[in-house]
């Protein structure tokens, strides 16, 4: 077992590597494994952050962003826990479990109290067969995806870029959320199709930028699939279920931070 709460105990790490100069505020990171990789890209801040590799061979990549990471993740053999760049977290928790994989894009907004699973914790078998039932598996979700407070996002979930998960839903196993879309509930249901959203805070606005603000002239948000561009969610999962720990950062490095084409996240 390695802590890991400053500069210093990165240093002295044995087993498990951490790339990258994170500060680190009341943070813990435990390696309960070997061969584990956490990649901090710049000086990001961890800040009341938990993060524990729950085994091992498993690669944790945090991307840049100015604002604080602020979340628990729990992540266990064999799996890949990818966020990229200038992402705002709430203070939420990831859970990549039984050998998944959770891929999060650029530029989320992300509320508190939002929780992702790969898997339901526990075997569940059917009676007559006493065949297992309930298989974990990846969760991927693209750039430019609003994720309101307190939304529970379940195994299989699929989301595609610039997709909006209204505040206390539950997204149900196995869900394909698609881009543009906004979606709310428990059940979930479809708000609206064909929107988007854009980081400007409303909460501020002033009767003149309600007024100027009511359109908006530019498509950038807008994503569509784009042959040799978009990539396959399900391939993406299954090339990363074949590599070993060292060649899955090669993987992200080529995939994930050197390719930022607006609609590979597409879905």
């Amino acid at each position: 077992m390695e802590f890991v709460r400053s500069q210093e105990d990165i240093v002295n790490l044995k087993d498990n590597k951490i790339f990258g100069e994170p500060n680190l505020t009341n943070t813990t990171i435990k390696f309960g494994g070997v061969n584990n990789i956490l990649v901090c890209e710049g000086d990001i801040n961890l800040t009341n952050a938990n993060i524990s590799f729950s085994g091992s061979n498993s690669i944790i990549y945090l991307s840049y962003s100015q604002l604080h990471y602020r979340i628990t993740i729990v992540i266990r053999n064999n799996s890949t826990l990818f966020i990229g760049k200038n992402n705002k977290f709430g203070v939420s928790e990831l859970y990549v479990e039984e050998h998944q994989n959770l891929i999060i894009g650029d530029d989320c907004l992300i509320g508190s109290a939002v929780t992702i699973k790969t898997s339901e914790l526990y075997p569940e078998y059917d009676l007559d067969s006493k065949n297992r039932v309930n298989f974990s598996k990846s969760v991927l979700i693209g750039d430019h995806v609003w994720i309101g407070n307190q939304v529970f996002i379940s195994k299989g979930t699929q989301i595609g870029s610039g997709a909006i998960i209204g505040s206390h839903s539950y997204i149900p196993p196995a869900s394909i959320i698609h881009s543009n879309t906004h979606v709310q509930g428990n059940p979930i249901r479809t708000i609206r199709n064909n929107v988007f959203f854009t980081k400007d805070f409303l909460g501020s606005y002033t009767e003149e930028d309600t007024l100027n603000y009511s359109t908006y002239k530019s498509n950038i948000f807008k994503y569509e699939y784009v042959q040799n561009e978009t990539l396959s969610f399900n391939k993406i999962d299954e090339i990363l279920n074949n590599l070993t720990v060292i060649e899955k950062l090669d993987f992200i490095n080529k995939l994930f931070i050197k390719n930022k084409r607006k609609n590979r996240f597409f879905y």
